[in-house]
C-alpha cells in the first residue's frame, strides 16, 4: 500500500514511499494463482513471456480507468470488473478495478490492493492448506467464482451504510431544518450516483462472463454463476430503490424550507399591514401643503387627504368584488 512518511524534523524534506509491488503464487492440484498487487511494467513482461498473452490486455493492466469488459482469446479470458471502495477520508464511494486473465490451469489477478476481501482470500489461500483445497480444488473457474462472490458480498455493507443514513434523514427531516441536513442529503445523493456508476457497466459484464466461462467450468456446475448474477441484480434493485428514497426526501425537504420561507413572508406581511395605517397617519400630518396649488383654501389637508384615500378605496372595492366574482 502506498504510505505517507512525514519526518517531524522540519529541516528534513518530506519523503513518500514507493508503491511496493507483491506477488503470491499459490499452486494446488495442478491449478496456479498468481495474484499481483501494485503491478508494474516488470511484471507484466513476465506474464507477456510466460503465459504469451496479447499485448493489448497487458497494456490494459497498466491502463488506469479502463472499462469493465469481457475479452476471448483461444486459451484464455481477460476480465476486467470495477467493484466499489468507501474511503472514509473523503465520505465518499470510489472504483477500485481488478483485472484477470483465466485459463484452463491458472488464474491471475492484478489489483492495487484497496479490495480488503480480495487481500484477505489470497492470503487465506497462501496460508492455509484447507482454505486451498476447499477453493482451488475443481478448477480456475470456480476459483473465479469465489472471488467475484467475495467482492459482491462485500458491497452489501455498502448498501447498509447508505440505508441507515437514508433512515436517519427520514427520522431528522422533520425535526430539523438546518443547513447540515442539506449537507447530509447531498452526501447521501453522491453515494448512490457513485455507487450506480460503478455498478451499471458491471451488470452486462456478469452476463457476458456466465456464458464466456463455461468452457472451463466443471459439468453441472454452470448455476454457480446464477448466484453471481442474482446478486448483482439486487445490489440493483437497492440502489434504484434508494436513489427513489433520497429523491423522495429531496423533494419534502425543499417543500419544507418553501413552507417555512411562505411562513415567514406571511409574518412580514401582517407585520407590514399593522405598520401600514401608522405609516400613512403620520405620512399625512407631516405633509406640507403650503407649497401646492392649493396652499391658499382653508380645506386644502382635507381635499389632499381625498385625493389619495377615495382612488385607494375604489381599487380595494374593485379588487375585492372581482375576486367574489360580482361583476
Amino acid at each position: 500500500m502506498l504510505s505517507l512518511s512525514f519526518f517531524q524534523d522540519k529541516k528534513q524534506t518530506p519523503q513518500i514511499e514507493k508503491a511496493v509491488t507483491e506477488i503470491k503464487q499459490i499452486t494446488f492440484n495442478g491449478l496456479t494463482w498468481i495474484d499481483i498487487t501494485k503491478p508494474t511494467k516488470k511484471e507484466i513482461d513476465m506474464l507477456e513471456k510466460k503465459y504469451e498473452f496479447h499485448e493489448l490486455p497487458l497494456e490494459d493492466c497498466l491502463t488506469e480507468h479502463q472499462r469493465s469488459k469481457v475479452d476471448e482469446y483461444d486459451d484464455y479470458c481477460f476480465i476486467v470488473m470495477h467493484f466499489p471502495r468507501y474511503r472514509k477520508d473523503t465520505m465518499r464511494l470510489d472504483s477500485e478495478e481488478i483485472d484477470i486473465f483465466l485459463g484452463h490451469n491458472y488464474l491471475i489477478t492484478l489489483h492495487e490492493g484497496e479490495l480488503k476481501p480480495l487481500v484477505a482470500f489470497s492470503n487465506m489461500c497462501n496460508l492455509k492448506q484447507e482454505a486451498r483445497e476447499n477453493f482451488m480444488a475443481e478448477g480456475s473457474a470456480l476459483l473465479l467464482y469465489e472471488i467475484i462472490k467475495r467482492l459482491f458480498d462485500y458491497c452489501f455493507p455498502m448498501l447498509d451504510k447508505i440505508g441507515n443514513m437514508l433512515d436517519g434523514l427520514n427520522k431528522k427531516i422533520f425535526r430539523e431544518q438546518k443547513r447540515v441536513m442539506l449537507e447530509e442529503i447531498s452526501i447521501a445523493k453522491m453515494q448512490i450516483i457513485n455507487y450506480r456508476r460503478i455498478l451499471k457497466p458491471l451488470r452486462p459484464v456478469i452476463l457476458i462472463l456466465e456464458k464466456a466461462i463455461r468452457r472451463y467450468l466443471p459439468e453441472d456446475m454452470e448455476m454457480y454463476f446464477d448466484d453471481i448474477t442474482d446478486k448483482a441484480e439486487k445490489i440493483w434493485d437497492m440502489l434504484e430503490n434508494y436513489k427513489e428514497v433520497v429523491e423522495a426526501i429531496d423533494a419534502t425537504y425543499e417543500s419544507l424550507t418553501s413552507h417555512r420561507m411562505n411562513n415567514l413572508m406571511r409574518t412580514f406581511t401582517t407585520l407590514q399591514v399593522i405598520v401600514f395605517p401608522m405609516t400613512l397617519v403620520s405620512g399625512l400630518f407631516s405633509m406640507n401643503v403650503e407649497g401646492i396649488p392649493l396652499a391658499k383654501i382653508n380645506f386644502a389637508f382635507w381635499i389632499v387627504f381625498g385625493m389619495i384615500f377615495v382612488p385607494m378605496t375604489i381599487i380595494g372595492l374593485l379588487m375585492v368584488f372581482k375576486r367574489n366574482k360580482w361583476f
